[in-house]
């Protein structure tokens, strides 16, 4: 698109007497044409002058970034919008702006943490390892405090003659007293299922790994305001990687084997943990911290974590 303006000598915000008058003294005739076509009709000008100064802006910041040409910014054409000197920024070229230098933080940050874990995974695992462990071990211990199926309860029964229960006899009558879980097994969500309870855009990167043998449902807490922030699924033997507000958050994770929908998660045999240490994400200069975060047994772990009562999930 040419800059009729430019073309004209005259200001963008130049009166429909001014540029009649340029438009009379131009020697250009395709020029006069188009000017004559576009400036001098209201809504026209109107669509062009928005045109204009989305051009004019991608123009300046293309020189304000030291950038000359490209395969979509090249001819006589585009030279129209070339700007030198000072240039005034508008609240959109700001904006723009803005994004740009966060997309390059981003993409900075991202570098720098692939490059620390690939020089360091031969010796460390840098991520932080969480929640597969415990639920392996607590799997494969003959000790676990998973209930007994009422069916299987056994229990005393009260001596001939004797009006009271004992107190086994009470413990297994309320056992027996509870409703048993019968709520339908539904289809496990995709992995990166994400629910997201802020209107906060992600800026941080954390990944998210697991190894096959359950699958998780991890929650970020922000710990000031103790409110949720995100809960994603991430079915076993699967990564997800997403980016979260930043902020310092309680991470808590659920983990089990059949799905049951977002009010049973993964029923009775749900296990609930949460890591002792804070995730913090932020920015500091041109870099965003981010985290792996690994969900199965890994040597030297650098994450403690610990059992959550289901009701502070």
């Amino acid at each position: 698109m040419r800059d009729l303006y430019r073309r004209l000598g005259v200001s963008p915000k130049a009166s429909l007497q001014e540029i009649q008058k340029a438009v009379q003294s131009c020697s250009d005739a395709r020029l006069k044409e188009d000017a004559t076509e576009v400036l001098l009709s209201e809504g026209r000008r109107k669509t062009y002058d928005q045109v204009h100064t989305a051009l004019s802006d991608i123009g300046a910041l293309r020189a304000k970034l030291g950038l000359t040409h490209g395969d979509n910014w090249q001819g006589s054409q585009s030279q129209d919008f070339e700007k030198e000197g000072s240039w005034t920024p508008t609240s959109a070229s700001q904006a723009f702006e803005k994004k740009i230098n966060r997309h390059n933080a981003k993409a900075s940050a991202k570098s720098l943490l692939r490059s620390v874990v690939e020089f360091v995974s031969p010796f460390i695992v840098i991520g932080l390892v969480v929640g597969g462990f415990l639920y392996y071990k607590s799997a494969n211990n003959t000790s676990t405090s998973t209930p007994t199926p009422p069916s299987s309860t056994t229990y005393q029964q009260p001596a001939a003659g004797n009006g009271t229960s004992s107190p086994d006899t009470q413990s297994a009558n309320e056992f027996l007293d509870e409703p048993a879980f019968s709520e339908p097994k539904l289809p496990l969500p995709a992995t990166g299922t994400i629910d997201r309870y802020t209107n906060e855009s992600g800026e941080a990167p954390l990944q998210i790994k697991t190894s096959s043998g359950a699958n998780y449902l991890v929650r970020l807490e922000n710990i000031s305001t103790e409110r949720n922030v995100l809960d994603v699924f991430v079915r076993g033997g699967t990564t997800v990687d997403l980016e979260v507000p930043l902020g310092t958050y309680q991470l808590k994770y659920a983990s089990g084997q059949n799905w049951y929908g977002t009010e049973h998660l993964f029923g009775p045999e749900t296990a609930y943990n949460k890591a002792d240490t804070p995730f913090r994400f932020y920015i500091r200069g041109q870099q965003i911290s981010g985290y792996t975060v690994t969900l199965y047994r890994v040597s030297d772990g650098n994450l403690r974590t610990s059992e959550l009562p289901p009701d502070q999930f």
